[in-house]
């Protein structure tokens, strides 16, 4: 299983930066091709529609965020509050990243984002994490490693 940040969604829904954009439509087809499962935690259906919401007309958000949403998996977040809570007091994480961080240390995942203190986080917590701008061809490879 793969936790992808919404950092990462975002670059690929929106373009503002034709790189960020580039590698996040790379990795997606990655994901795709392989028939991997993106888990997320129930957090991200409000950091992500929030986010749509900002840059779309109000009533194409709850589209837009369900169409997405039907391709996850999700955890639910009371499911891994301790553990998001133990990763913010080891780490100094914000509150959104731990339980990301959080999903992917329970269901030892791989974690991609765009963040990169969230990416440290992830490290220094023992979760496999990589930043996709600055790891992109390990990614690729590692992805490559996995089977569906």
């Amino acid at each position: 299983m793969i936790v992808v940040d919404t950092s990462v969604f975002i670059d690929l829904l929106f373009e503002y930066d034709s790189v960020r954009t580039h590698s996040a439509e790379e990795l997606f087809s990655i994901l795709e091709e392989k028939g991997l499962t993106i888990l997320e935690p129930d957090l991200f259906k409000v950091e992500l529609s929030g986010q749509i919401a900002r840059r779309v007309k109000r009533d194409l958000a709850p589209k837009i965020s369900e169409e997405i949403f039907r391709e996850l998996v999700f955890i639910r977040t009371s499911w891994i509050f301790d553990e998001a809570l133990s990763i913010a007091l080891e780490t100094g994480s914000r509150a959104a990243d731990s339980f990301y961080l959080a999903a992917a240390r329970v269901e030892r995942a791989i974690l991609i984002s765009n963040d990169r203190f969230q990416v440290e986080s992830g490290k220094e917590s023992g979760i496999e994490a990589y930043n996709l701008l600055q790891d992109k061809e390990l990614i690729e490879k590692r992805l490559h490693e996995i089977e569906s």
